[in-house]
């Protein structure tokens, strides 16, 4: 039976590697933390994730403070610790800077017209079926933390206004995984557009796959009753403005308008 930590470590090295060979950090950027033990394995700050190695992962409490390794906790450990302390099912939390998704973040300042509604069957059934743009906040400050709460407890992996991706997992290739997967969405997404227009899957066909996703145990758990609930105006529906529900909608009702303008000149 192998050692854990060290297992843990390898995948800690491997995912750094991988973020960095996807092209989802530059410089310094990115980070990756997994729970051990009642402590964090984490990255060290100011290191290319290319050239980590398994003597750089640190380890810290569950503050954050350094207990064992060389150099120095990154600085934005606390939306880690903030994405731990919401949810007891989070084992792992990856972070990066994802090109089309930290673009699609960036639209109108993360407000909801940022968020991306997915129309991939499969993909809905594994990661949901909308999946947020939170809205900017200042870097390591207390609303920033605030909104990390709001949104892993709805959903296992967001885009951050101005700051890319965060995503958790059970483990760091789950939540590598899930990351891998809204950017490969968003990709596909962005094609899909500049060649027409979008299929929308119908509302009955998305709540079935909403279901499937439950039964298969996928989605938040464990959400920490502290952690503030989103109120029933941020929760995107297959209605919301400018999704294909409410598109529908509008249409019929521009119809109805230029009908009775019709009715009404030929009166």
């Amino acid at each position: 039976m192998g050692n854990s930590r060290e297992y843990l470590i390898k995948n800690i090295v491997e995912i750094s590697h991988k973020l960095h060979a996807m092209g989802w950090v530059a410089n310094h950027d990115g980070n990756v933390t997994v729970k051990f033990e009642g402590a964090l394995l984490a990255t060290p700050t100011a290191v290319s994730k290319a050239d980590i190695v398994p003597e750089m992962i640190l380890t810290l409490d569950m503050e954050g403070k350094k207990v064992h390794g060389i150099g120095k906790s990154f600085s934005e450990i606390n939306l880690h610790l903030a994405a731990y302390k919401t949810r007891e099912d989070i084992a792992a939390v990856v972070h990066a800077h994802p090109p089309f998704a930290m673009a699609r973040g960036l639209i109108n300042g993360g407000d909801s017209c940022g968020d991306f509604e997915i129309v991939a069957p499969e993909a809905i059934v594994s990661i949901g079926d909308v999946i947020p743009a939170a809205r900017y906040a200042f870097p390591g400050s207390v609303e920033h933390e605030q909104i990390i709460s709001e949104a892993l407890s709805r959903c296992d992996v967001f885009m951050m206004a101005g700051n890319g991706v965060l995503s958790v997992g059970r483990d760091v290739n789950e939540a590598y995984l899930r990351m891998e997967l809204l950017e490969h969405l968003l990709k596909i997404d962005y094609y899909a557009k500049s060649m027409g227009q979008v299929m929308a899957i119908p509302d009955e066909d998305r709540r079935k796959l909403l279901e499937k996703r439950a039964a298969a145990g996928l989605g938040p758990k464990g959400v920490h009753s502290s952690s503030p609930s989103p109120s029933p105006s941020s929760l995107p529906s297959p209605k919301s403005p400018g999704s294909p529900g409410h598109q529908k909608e509008l249409l019929k009702e521009l119809i109805a308008e230029e009908l009775k303008k019709v009715l009404k000149e030929q009166k």
